[in-house]
C-alpha cells in the first residue's frame, strides 16, 4: 500500500465518527489494562516485601513475658494459635507430641497448690501467684519417648505456637522448670494423670500464654555462635 492510499483511508475513517470512537475506546481500554497490570505487578511485589518484613519483625520483636494482664484468652484464639503449632515441620510427619491446654484459673491454682505442698520455696518468689509465671493459660507439651527426634519436633511445635501467639498480641514464656516441678511432685501426680498422655509420652515443657503486662528489652545475642564453613 502506498503512503498516499493509507492517508486517504485514514482520512475517510477519521470522518466516520462512529469508527473513530471505537478505535479511541479500544486504545483507552488497552492503556487502562496495561496500567492496571503494571500497578498489580507493583502491588504484588510490594505485598511480598511487606510480608517478609512483617514476619522478620515478628521474630525479632518477640520477648519472653513473665507478667500478664488479668485477661482470659478465648478458646477460638487458642485454637488458631495451636493450629499454627501443629502445622510446624516434624520428622516423618510422625507428629510425636501431645498437647494439653489449661486455661481454667481454678485448675491452675490447684496444680500450683499441689506443687507448692512439696516445694514450698517456690511460693517465696516475689509476686508469686502460680507456677506458670502467673500466666492465665498454659500449654503442656509431651513427647514420644520411643522416638529419638521427638524433642526436636516439640521444639518446632513450640516455636510456631509462640510466634502465632505473638502475632495476636499474646505473650509467652517457655517453662522447663514448671514441667519438672509437676513431674517431681507426688502431690501433683493426680493432675499429671488427668493430662492422660498416651503410653510412652512424657511431659517435656510448658508454654505460658497471656496478654503482656510488661515490655522487656531484648537481651544480647551471641552473633559469634554463627560460623560459615569454607
Amino acid at each position: 500500500m502506498e503512503i498516499g492510499d493509507f492517508c486517504r483511508i485514514f482520512a475517510k475513517t477519521f470522518r466516520n465518527k462512529t469508527i473513530m470512537k471505537k478505535i479511541l475506546l479500544g486504545l483507552a481500554l488497552t492503556a487502562l489494562m496495561l496500567t492496571s497490570c503494571n500497578g498489580s505487578c507493583k502491588k504484588e511485589q510490594t505485598t511480598a516485601t511487606d510480608t517478609t518484613k512483617i514476619v522478620t519483625d515478628l521474630m525479632m520483636s518477640r520477648r519472653s513475658i513473665r507478667a500478664y494482664k488479668d485477661k482470659a484468652i478465648s478458646r477460638e484464639t487458642l485454637n488458631e494459635i495451636l493450629k499454627c503449632g501443629i502445622n510446624a515441620p516434624n520428622g516423618k510427619n510422625l507428629q510425636s507430641y501431645e498437647i494439653r491446654v489449661i486455661d481454667s484459673p481454678a485448675l491452675i491454682d490447684s496444680i500450683t497448690k499441689a506443687v507448692v505442698t512439696d516445694k514450698p520455696d517456690i511460693a517465696q518468689r516475689e509476686g508469686f501467684k502460680n507456677i506458670f509465671v502467673n500466666a492465665p493459660c498454659v500449654v503442656c507439651i509431651a513427647y514420644d519417648t520411643n522416638y529419638d527426634m521427638a524433642q526436636i519436633d516439640c521444639g518446632l511445635l513450640g516455636e510456631n505456637i509462640i510466634l502465632a501467639a505473638w502475632a495476636k498480641g499474646i505473650g509467652s514464656c517457655c517453662l522447663g522448670s514448671s514441667a519438672r516441678w509437676i513431674l517431681d511432685s507426688p502431690s501433683a501426680k493426680p493432675y499429671l494423670d488427668r493430662m492422660a498422655f498416651s503410653k510412652g509420652y512424657e511431659l517435656l515443657y510448658c508454654i505460658a500464654l497471656g496478654y503482656p503486662d510488661e515490655t522487656p528489652d531484648a537481651k544480647p545475642r551471641r552473633n559469634d555462635m554463627i560460623r560459615f564453613m569454607e
